[in-house]
């Protein structure tokens, strides 16, 4: 099974992360705030992270900057998932390692999607439209 973990500080967007992974077969470690994931992170190595651009403390962006750098995770598929989704935020968080960057409202089928293809899962189901 996949470990992903979420940094996302808006409770009911998390809430319906762990209703989609449950749905899904992913475990989950979800967090409200980056340094908690990084941690996290230190200790086990997850598969995959999602990441809140903006958060309390430390911005996803600075989140996604540390976690490149601890040994084990220099390659970790990074997704965002950010209200504020512009070509300029995209292309800049594209450019710093982010995988994919998603605008809220998204798509949660199109999100485990992203998760199944991103880890190398074999049995990505197609989603129309990705």
């Amino acid at each position: 099974m996949k470990k992903v973990l979420v940094a996302e500080d808006d409770f009911v967007v998390s809430k319906l992360y762990q209703m989609h992974f449950q749905r899904n077969r992913i475990q989950g470690g979800f967090f409200n705030n980056g340094a908690a994931l990084i941690e996290s992170a230190k200790l086990e190595r997850p598969d995959l992270v999602i990441l809140d651009y903006e958060m309390p403390g430390l911005s996803g962006q600075e989140v996604m900057c540390q976690l490149l750098k601890i040994p084990g995770c220099e390659e970790l598929p990074i997704i965002f998932v950010t209200g504020r989704a512009t070509t300029q935020v995209v292309e800049h968080l594209r450019e710093g390692g982010a995988r994919e960057v998603l605008g809220k409202p998204f798509s949660p089928l199109h999100l485990i999607h992203l998760i199944h293809r991103f880890t190398g899962d074999p049995n990505t189901p197609d989603v129309p439209g990705s």
